[in-house]
């Protein structure tokens, strides 16, 4: 896994999407999981499917009671009680309830990466274009996803100085390396420094997360259309322009 979890594979289950959402030509679209399997892509037999049906529950019933009532205040018996699986199971799964946080970060940025990472391929010619490109992503992905947004504001509120805790700030620097890497020449084309360009990417990360976080108590954004969305990627991009 390189830099990404520090927490040890052992403790850490497959891979339970609750979703997968994605745009094409700026339209809606739920997608079925891809989801890998215990058995080197042979099929899953009955007890490692119902492992990866627990798990599974356990992390869309996760995001939304995180999403719902805040970080600290969603116990891992609330969690296990909404998932229909007893707290054992649950503990088969993650060690704490700090590294099934740091889990459900991974699996979210991941999910996030696969939308945006494609956007520089090949890379664009319009460095405005790009910047505007890639923060829209970030803000659509968010609007899909407000659980996902929720999480990726309270992550690292996790015990600081704990596995969990750096796992979770790994994960998110590592998700702000690649999106300033994308961007960081299409930034320089617009006046901004290229050793600079992590804070640019933290700016478009923390934009669409904030967005759809603060909206998301507030009543806001769910109905943001569309095009709403890309205007205002767009005029990220053109501030940067000196």
């Amino acid at each position: 896994m390189g830099g990404r979890l520090i927490l040890s594979q052992a403790a850490l289950p497959v891979k339970p999407w609750s979703r997968r959402l994605t745009l094409t030509g700026g339209s809606r679209e739920n997608l079925p999981m891809e989801r890998p399997s215990y058995n080197n892509g042979t099929t899953p037999g009955p007890r490692q499917q119902r492992r990866q049906q627990a798990a599974r529950r356990l992390s869309e019933e996760g995001l939304r009671l995180i999403a719902q009532q805040g970080l600290a205040a969603a116990k891992v018996v609330d969690i296990t009680a909404a998932a229909g699986v007893g707290k054992g199971t649950f503990f088969t799964h993650w060690p704490s309830k700090d590294a099934f946080v740091a889990d459900l970060l991974d699996q979210v940025l991941t999910d996030l990466a696969r939308r945006v990472r494609p956007l520089g391929l090949p890379p664009p010619t319009d460095a405005e274009v790009l910047v505007a490109d890639v923060a829209a992503a970030h803000l659509r992905f968010f609007q899909l996803n407000p659980e996902a947004a929720a999480l990726t504001n309270q992550a690292l509120a996790l015990d600081s100085g704990g596995r969990a805790h750096r796992a979770a700030v790994a994960r998110l620097g590592e998700h702000l390396d690649m999106v300033a890497e994308m961007i960081a020449p299409a930034g320089e084309q617009l006046g901004w420094p290229r050793q600079r360009a992590k804070e640019l990417a933290l700016a478009v990360v923390s934009l669409a997360g904030g967005f759809f976080w603060l909206g998301g108590s507030l009543g806001l954004g769910a109905d943001t259309p569309l095009e709403l969305l890309d205007r205002l990627g767009r005029a990220l991009a053109r501030g940067l322009a000196r």
